[in-house]
């Protein structure tokens, strides 16, 4: 299972023997969706939920995102049961499907550009068990199905590890993967050059994640925001708990990662992420898969440095939870990969009902919004 993307790798194959061993009670189908419903307390022992998130700063001005399955006429499983989403797995036959850290490399021109990720990131170094924040919601336009758009937070260990630790979480636009945007989870315990069963890895497409919540999970298709309309949103908080870290999404945990999974990945360090973050990031990223710069949108397309509320795609009430789970702003700059294609502005501790956030993102390379 190890690192370099190959065709010969029989991750596809894998994952769909994974699945095959599912202890399935029902499938539904919404729509094109196809869900699998599996019994709970067929994942083993559950982990007891943490009581309540840390308090934390909150704006309610904004339109909740609605999951689908809290959708008029949504089918839903049997009691007991839990949602477990069918990707195409088709992406694991592509190189985009093993993620990489954002880093600060700025745009060189070169004759083709077929693999690579830009970016409007940020990343603040601080020991945290966690963080929140709220995340404008959209479907971007991709100019390739095996490209992607996403926004997103990553709590890692990258200071004192050999290779990151990371769990993430947010949303994404990969249509290889599924159809349409959703949220997605994704960890990786070596710094992205290896894959598979509790190594890193989408969702759970790998073992390693644990569902508990009977509505929202990894793969769930919500209600977009629209380019000057409804701003759609959700929240996404992650939180270390009793060796556990969970994964909240809007009004409860959704489920969570072992934190074995990195303390067994040690290789010599002297920490894991199961002992605490080190550093948290937010972010958006494109990947493109084509030789030509990408017309691949981020954020909804529009500009993060020329517009706001209603226009350009945001993340807001940007925290993370200090060592004894206190909510404290995030302070960190972003940067760009090309400012001339993705930008963003950002307001650290504003003041006001949105904290720390950022407007961000951009039309690619022709400068024009939905390619």
């Amino acid at each position: 299972m190890l690192g370099n993307f190959s065709p010969s790798n029989q991750y596809k194959e894998k994952a769909l023997a994974k699945r095959a061993a599912l202890d399935i009670k029902a499938t539904t189908i919404n729509g094109d969706r196809k869900i699998h419903w599996i019994s709970k307390d067929s994942q083993g022992s559950i982990a007891q939920e943490p009581p309540t998130p840390p308090p934390r700063h909150k704006s309610s001005n904004n339109a909740t995102a609605i999951p689908e399955l809290k959708q008029h006429g949504a089918q839903r499983g049997p009691p007991g049961t839990v949602p477990i989403a069918l990707s195409n797995l088709d992406y694991l036959d592509h190189p985009g499907s093993r993620k990489q850290a954002p880093n600060s490399t700025t745009f060189e021109s070169k004759r083709q550009y077929s693999g690579d990720h830009w970016y409007s990131s940020s990343t603040q170094y601080v020991s945290n068990l966690g963080g929140s924040a709220d995340f404008s919601l959209f479907s971007p336009y991709v100019a390739n199905t095996n490209d992607f758009s996403l926004l997103q937070t990553l709590v890692g260990r990258t200071t004192d590890v050999p290779k990151w630790h990371t769990l993430e979480a947010g949303w994404i636009n990969y249509p290889i993967q599924i159809a349409e945007a959703h949220l997605f989870t994704y960890f990786t315990t070596c710094q992205y050059t290896c894959y598979g069963d509790y190594l890193g890895g989408y969702n759970t497409d790998v073992k390693g994640w644990v569902q508990t919540s009977d509505t929202i999970f990894p793969g769930t298709v919500f209600t977009p925001s629209v380019d000057g309309g409804t701003q759609y949103e959700l929240e996404i908080l992650t939180y270390l708990y009793q060796d556990n870290w969970w994964v909240w999404v809007q009004d409860g945990y959704i489920g969570y990662y072992p934190a074995s999974i990195w303390s067994n990945a040690n290789n010599g360090a002297n920490g894991t992420l199961a002992d605490g973050a080190d550093s948290i990031f937010y972010y958006g990223e494109v990947y493109q898969s084509e030789d030509a710069l990408t017309t691949t949108d981020m954020g909804n397309g529009e500009f993060g440095a020329s517009n706001g509320f209603g226009k350009a795609a945001y993340i807001h009430n940007m925290q993370y939870f200090d060592t004894n789970s206190v909510a404290q702003d995030y302070t960190a700059g972003f940067w760009d990969s090309d400012d001339s294609r993705y930008n963003f502005q950002n307001t650290v501790s504003s003041g006001g009902s949105w904290g720390s956030y950022v407007y961000l993102g951009g039309p690619g390379a022709e400068g024009i919004v939905g390619g």
